[in-house]
């Protein structure tokens, strides 16, 4: 069953050693990723890297269509806004969807996807998946 999450998953190591690189606000480390003209309050450039698409697709194709990651949140009584509190290691495998869903989308409209790659949040969530799959 691993291997139908691999796409996800192989991210890990990365991550372990480059998170932070996944996506930020800054000058651009290689060639390798896309600058979007979003700047923070300093005037720093989006970063995204391709690894960071990569993972973010693989999530969304993985699941999003079978999960709908805010029913889910809501039903289990997890606010949007209490996220990080989320004792991750005690979660089912429909809500550390839910989450990396919900991570995969706050992309879009806030900077929670990068709060997540900087606290170890990210990493948490695929580890988990892992240990559940």
């Amino acid at each position: 069953m691993k291997n139908n999450y691999m796409e996800i998953l192989r991210h890990i190591p990365i991550m372990e050693d480059h998170g932070h690189l996944y996506m930020y606000y800054g000058t651009p480390y290689c060639d390798e990723c896309d600058v979007y003209e979003d700047q923070d309050a300093m005037g720093n450039k989006l970063i995204v890297s391709y690894e960071c698409h990569e993972l973010c697709t693989a999530i969304a194709d993985h699941f999003e269509k079978e999960m709908k990651w805010n029913d889910s949140l809501y039903e289990n009584n997890i606010r949007l806004e209490d996220v990080f509190d989320v004792d991750v290691e005690k979660q089912n495998f429909t809500i550390i969807v839910s989450l990396l869903l919900y991570m995969v989308a706050s992309m879009t409209y806030e900077d929670k996807f990068i709060d997540a790659l900087n606290n170890g949040y990210m990493i948490r969530l695929l580890k988990r998946l892992e240990k559940l799959v």
